[in-house]
């Protein structure tokens, strides 16, 4: 049984056209675990596994690493949280070759999202092949667990998000 510890904060979206993403961030002493998903139906499945990060230096929930930038930040308690992302992905052909693929097509991929009691509200940006700017309103749901979590595994993950 793994051992447990650190925080994990989620968010999972989805709007009415099929567009859903997830994203996952995992603090465990000593390194952190960044994850994103993005379902584009027909265009593909977009993948971000970053396993070995660095912890947030500071106060502020920021994520760097080689190809990424991510940041959560908490506006209202229980009610209010902001989300962005720039970073390099996988574009990859669905969520069954994420569960294993280490290669896939390399595509800029960000995002500017407000996860607000329930509803998500943003837009995700693709570059790339996929070039195009998505406006995203739709429902999601935000999770923090603090303190004793067991890590989850990727495919784990994925299998959880869209059951």
């Amino acid at each position: 049984m793994p051992e447990l510890q650190g925080d994990r904060y989620t968010l999972s979206f989805a709007q009415p056209d099929g567009v859903r993403g997830a994203v996952l961030l995992e603090l465990l002493e000593p390194r952190a675990r960044y994850w994103f998903a993005l379902d584009l139906g027909a265009d593909g499945f977009m993948a971000i596994r970053h396993d070995d990060a660095p912890l947030p230096r500071g106060p502020l929930l920021e994520v760097r690493a080689d190809g990424l930038w991510a940041e959560m930040v908490c506006e209202v308690p229980g009610e209010h949280w902001t989300f962005g992302l720039e970073a390099f992905g996988l574009l990859l052909d669905d969520r069954d070759e994420a569960r294993t693929a280490t290669v896939g097509t390399r595509l800029p991929v960000g995002f500017d999202l407000e996860w607000d009691t329930g509803r998500v509200d943003g837009e995700l940006l693709l570059g790339g092949t996929l070039a195009r700017r998505i406006e995203f309103t739709g429902t999601g749901d935000f999770d923090h667990v603090a303190g004793a979590v067991a890590p989850i595994e990727w495919p784990q993950w994925l299998d959880l998000v869209w059951r």
